[in-house]
């Protein structure tokens, strides 16, 4: 499946919504093969861990699309509930989720490829401190003496500094993209490491667990929308 969108929170959030209801789809098709053992095809079940890998390359292209546009969109993204963003790590899940996420769905390893998922897991780790340095270098620059007065000014222009915060800000937006980008990148790279681990069965399994923890997350930030906009109809 194809999808194609714009920098508005509106054209995500309409790939989004499809690209959840596909989502929902594979989990399905991933379940079906765990419901039925004695049903088991490996070459069908390559290829459907091939498209929902495929899935999850989508997503991260639609938006890496929308951040060259507007990088602050996806990291504060409107068409996720506030619940859903408590989860966002630079715009999406932490990295080493995907690898707890091995350990608590049931997945029994062999001693070669806990070795070599416990070597992923440090080596995520590492990663994860890097990029979140390079933020926190960047946060303390927002935050330096000399940005606050570009802060301050707002849009008023005063001897022509104006140019100078805009640049300022086009800088750290540049700067906020390339993380959010490395990030991503981690996140994909992570997954098809543990893939890379596991067996045709075992990423069956890791797969629909993945995706049952991201829908169960929309599902309740979903539940918390409502009963907010319930109870503030109500007072």
């Amino acid at each position: 499946m194809e999808y194609t969108t714009g920098s508005q929170p509106d054209n995500f959030q309409t790939f989004f919504m499809e690209w959840v209801t596909q989502l929902e789809f594979y989990l399905h098709q991933l379940l079906h093969i765990l419901q039925s053992p004695d049903q088991q095809d490996e070459s069908k079940h390559k290829q459907l861990i091939r498209r929902v890998m495929a899935h999850y390359h989508e997503y991260f292209l639609a938006k890496a699309r929308v951040s060259s546009r507007n990088v602050f969109l996806v990291l504060l993204p409107p068409w996720l509930s506030s619940y859903e963003r408590t989860f966002l790590w630079l715009s999406g899940l932490k990295p080493g989720l995907a690898l707890r996420v091995v350990n608590r769905c049931g997945v029994e390893l062999s001693s070669d490829q806990a070795e070599r998922m416990e070597r992923l897991t440090v080596d995520t780790k590492d990663e994860e401190n890097a990029i979140a340095e390079r933020l926190a270098r960047l946060e303390q620059q927002v935050l330096a003496p000399s940005m606050l007065p570009l802060a301050r000014m707002g849009g008023r222009e005063v001897n022509g500094m104006i140019h100078e915060a805009d640049t300022a800000m086009e800088r750290m937006a540049e700067h906020m993209e390339f993380l959010v980008g490395c990030a991503d990148y981690l996140r994909e790279k992570t997954v098809a490491k543990v893939v890379g681990i596991l067996t045709t069965a075992q990423t069956v399994r890791f797969l629909a667990a993945m995706a049952q923890l991201q829908l169960r997350i929309r599902m309740w930030g979903q539940l918390r929308e409502r009963e907010i906009h319930g109870d503030a109809n109500l007072s």
